[in-house]
């Protein structure tokens, strides 16, 4: 009886996992892969970093700033 009770939540289990009745996904930004990657809007914009005098590597951001106040800051 235990045995013909534990095929039938075996069954039961692989009855649920296969059913396909799932949620839709829903979407987000980073799917849309339709949309094409503007070269002459990423250029200039590497171009303004560039020329940015107050532009740091992002591993001298990564030093205590006085203007640093997100989550994990010592104020």
């Amino acid at each position: 009886m235990e045995a013909l009770i534990a095929v039938a939540g075996v069954l039961a289990l692989l009855v649920w996992l296969v059913s396909g009745k799932r949620r839709p996904s829903v979407p987000v930004p980073e799917d849309d892969v339709a949309t094409a990657v503007d070269h002459k809007e990423l250029e200039g914009a590497e171009r303004d970093l560039a020329d940015d005098a107050s532009a740091r590597p992002i591993h001298d951001g990564m030093v205590e700033d006085e203007d640093d106040w997100g989550p994990g800051t010592s104020r």
